[in-house]
C-alpha cells in the first residue's frame, strides 16, 4: 500500500540569491504567499530606502539585499550573489554580519552551526539562544531600582509627605522610599521581548527547546510595551550582554505589526548589500591597521565639494574611509558592483571616478583606493588596476576582496594598504609630484571631466580646513566636455571567464 503524501511543513523555506526570482507556480510560492511576502517587503523597503521584492508576471524578484522574509507558512532567505554553494555563502554572510554589527562571535561558535540544514534565520536564532542561555545561567544582570511601599518597619528613607497625608491614621505603617536590587531592568525586558518573539518564529525543535528554557528564566522580568524604546544602560557590569543586546534589537526591529489586529504579521531581517559591504570593509580596515601609527575615520565628514561666492559650503562629501597617515591621507571607498576584467576600464563607472577625484581634492589625498568584491572571473584578490590621475600623478588603485572568505579580508586590506602608492606585491606607484599641476603657488587648476553644463564662475572647490597659502585665492573649476576619465597608468589584466554568481548585477 503506497504511503500517503506528506503535507507541506508549517513553514517551508525558499533560498535565492540577490536579483533572483521566486516563481509563483506548483512547487513554488502560492499567490496568497506571494501577496503576503510582497506586502512585507514593501513595508521593509520604506524603512530601508531600497527595493526588496518586485512583482513580476512570473512571481517575485529580489533586489540588491540579503536577509530573511517570513510570513505565516513561508520563509524566504536571500543570500549574497557571490561564488559558492548555499551553505558556504550562508556561513560567509553570518561572518560578515558579525563583523559589520560588532558582534564578537568565536570561530568555534560559527563552526558548530549547521549551515547546510538551516537557513539564515534559524542560524541566527540558534546563535542568539545559545549565547543568551550561557550568559543567564551565570545570572541575569541586576540593577538597583527605586521603590516606594508602605511597610511595618522603616526601609530606606521616610516619605514624609505621604506619611502625614495618606498614612496619618495608620500608625502601624511607614511610607518608605528605598532602592531594591531587581532583575526587572530595561536590558532584561529587551532580551525577554526578543526571546518571546523568536519563540513564535523558530521552526526547529532544538531552537524551540532553547527558547522555552529562556522563557522560564526570564519569568521574573516584566513585559515591555515598546522594547526598542527602553532606556538601556550598557556598562562594565553587564558587559557579557552587550552583543546579545545588539542581536536582540536586530530581531525586534525586524518584526512589524498588522494594522488591523495588532498581531505580528511578518518578520523581515534585511540588510542592503551596499551598506553591509561598506560596514564590513570598514570594520576590517580598522582591524587591519590597529597597530599602525594611523587614524582610520569611517564615513568621514566635514568636507564639501564646492562653495558659493559667500563662502557657504555646498555638496557634502562622505567617503567610506579616510586613513590619515604622516605622509598623507588615503581615501578608500567601497562599491558592491561587478568588475569586468576584459574591459580596459574594468567596468568602473565614470561617476565613481569623478567621486574619487572630488574626495582627493577635498582631503588632499596622496592615494585613492576603490574596493570591489572579488569573483572567479578575476585573478587572485588584491590590486587589479593601478591607475594615476593625469597632471598630479596621484595613484588610484582598484582592489578586490573575497567576501566568500571573510577571514582573509583583514590580511588582504593590510597587504595592499602597506604604504602609499604600493600594490600588494610591494611595487611602488608614481607618487603625486605636488598639488599644483599648473606650477602656480597658492592655486590648483582642477579639470572636471564630463558632459556637465557650465559652472558658476563664483564656485570653487574647497576643503574644510584650507591651507594658509590658499586663503583668499579662489580656485577655478573649469569644465571640459566629452573627455574621458584619468588615463590608465598600469593595469593587471585578467583572462575573462564565466562568473555565474557576481554581485551587483541583475
Amino acid at each position: 500500500m503506497p504511503k500517503p503524501k506528506r503535507n507541506r511543513p508549517p513553514s517551508e523555506s525558499f533560498t535565492c540569491r540577490e536579483w533572483g526570482h521566486l516563481p509563483v507556480c506548483e512547487g513554488g510560492l502560492t499567490e496568497a504567499e506571494a501577496r503576503r511576502l510582497h506586502a512585507l517587503a514593501e513595508r521593509a523597503a520604506r524603512r530601508l530606502g531600497t527595493a526588496v521584492l518586485t512583482r513580476t508576471h512570473r512571481g517575485l524578484k529580489a533586489g540588491q539585499i540579503v536577509g530573511i522574509l517570513a510570513v505565516p507558512g513561508r520563509t524566504v532567505e536571500i543570500l549574497p550573489k557571490i561564488d559558492g554553494k548555499d551553505d558556504t555563502v550562508r556561513a560567509a554572510l553570518v561572518r560578515m554580519l558579525a563583523v559589520a554589527c560588532d558582534l564578537r562571535i568565536a570561530e568555534g561558535d560559527l563552526g558548530a552551526l549547521d549551515t547546510q540544514r538551516r537557513d539564515l534565520l534559524e542560524l541566527l536564532v540558534r546563535l542568539f539562544a545559545e549565547r543568551l542561555l550561557a550568559a543567564v545561567r551565570r545570572g541575569l544582570p541586576r540593577r538597583y531600582v527605586a521603590r516606594e511601599d508602605d511597610l511595618r518597619l522603616l526601609r530606606g528613607r521616610l516619605h514624609v509627605t505621604r506619611q502625614i497625608t495618606h498614612l496619618a491614621v495608620r500608625p502601624d505603617r511607614l511610607a518608605c522610599r528605598f532602592d531594591e536590587l531587581s532583575e526587572d531592568t530595561p536590558l532584561n525586558r529587551v532580551l525577554k521581548a526578543a526571546v518571546s518573539r523568536l519563540a513564535r518564529l523558530a521552526r526547529t525543535a532544538a531552537n524551540a527547546r532553547l527558547l522555552a528554557e529562556l522563557t522560564a528564566r526570564f519569568e521574573s522580568v516584566g513585559d515591555s510595551p515598546d522594547p526598542l524604546r527602553e532606556p538601556v544602560r550598557l556598562d562594565r557590569t553587564n558587559a557579557a550582554f552587550h552583543d546579545l543586546h545588539r542581536l536582540a534589537r536586530l530581531f525586534l526591529e525586524g518584526e512589524w505589526q498588522s494594522t488591523v489586529s495588532g498581531r505580528a504579521a511578518g518578520f523581515a531581517l534585511l540588510f542592503p548589500m551596499n551598506d553591509l559591504f561598506e560596514r564590513f570593509v570598514g570594520r576590517c580596515l580598522r582591524r587591519a591597521l590597529v597597530r599602525q601609527p594611523v587614524r582610520v575615520r569611517l564615513q568621514a565628514r566635514g568636507r564639501h565639494a564646492l562653495a558659493d561666492a559667500d563662502g557657504r559650503r555646498l555638496f557634502a562629501l562622505r567617503p567610506d574611509a579616510v586613513i590619515e597617515k604622516a605622509e598623507g591621507a588615503v581615501v578608500l571607498d567601497t562599491k558592491w558592483k561587478e568588475l569586468r576584467p576584459d574591459e580596459e576600464t574594468l567596468g568602473v563607472a565614470q561617476s565613481d571616478v569623478y567621486q574619487m577625484l572630488a574626495y582627493a581634492e577635498a582631503w588632499d589625498a596622496g592615494r585613492l583606493v576603490l574596493v570591489y568584491p572579488w569573483h572567479r572571473g578575476m585573478d587572485e584578490p588584491g590590486i587589479v588596476g593601478e591607475w594615476r590621475v593625469r597632471g598630479t600623478g596621484r595613484p588610484l588603485d582598484i582592489a578586490t576582496v573575497d567576501v566568500g572568505r571573510p577571514d582573509t579580508v583583514v590580511g588582504a586590506l593590510r597587504g595592499f594598504l602597506a604604504g602609499p602608492g604600493h600594490a600588494a606585491g610591494g611595487h611602488p606607484l608614481p607618487t603625486p609630484s605636488g598639488r599644483h599641476s599648473s606650477g602656480q603657488a597658492g592655486g590648483m587648476t582642477t579639470w572636471i571631466r564630463g558632459n556637465g553644463g557650465p559652472m558658476n564662475s563664483a564656485a570653487r572647490i574647497v576643503n574644510a580646513s584650507p591651507r594658509p597659502e590658499d586663503e583668499g585665492a579662489p580656485r577655478d573649476a573649469r569644465i571640459r566636455s566629452g573627455t574621458s576619465p584619468p588615463a590608465v597608468c598600469r593595469r593587471r589584466r585578467s583572462a575573462p571567464s564565466a562568473a555565474p554568481n557576481r554581485p551587483g548585477s541583475a
